[in-house]
């Protein structure tokens, strides 16, 4: 976001948006996404856990466990928070494919 957020300040248009990708920003917004994730894990571990499952349907002599991962709802949400999350970046890094060739992130 930050390096996006620089080239598109380098325009007139863009001169206010470099206040917004500071240092403490970039960490506030880490901090954020990740409470999230973790509150959402949190919501979902305390309502309805994953519990082991014990499956002798196929065959009676072994004895099989299996995970029911509990709440579908919970499970869902955790993972279309990682799939928005995922997508969010896919978006950044296609917005980021047109940055002038001489830039190179890892130069020095």
């Amino acid at each position: 976001m930050v390096v996006i957020a620089v080239f598109k300040s380098s325009r007139p248009e863009g001169k206010e948006a470099m206040k917004w990708f500071g240092a403490a920003q970039q960490r506030c917004t880490v901090l954020v996404l990740t409470a999230i994730q973790v509150v959402i894990c949190a919501v979902w571990l305390s309502t309805a856990s994953p519990t082991p499952h014990k499956n002798n349907q196929y065959n009676r002599s072994i004895i099989i466990y299996e995970c029911a991962i509990g709440s579908v709802v919970g499970f869902s949400m955790l993972l279309g928070y990682i799939g928005l999350l995922a997508a969010v970046s896919f978006l950044l890094a296609f917005l980021a494919r047109n940055l002038p060739d001489n830039f190179n992130e890892a130069k020095f």
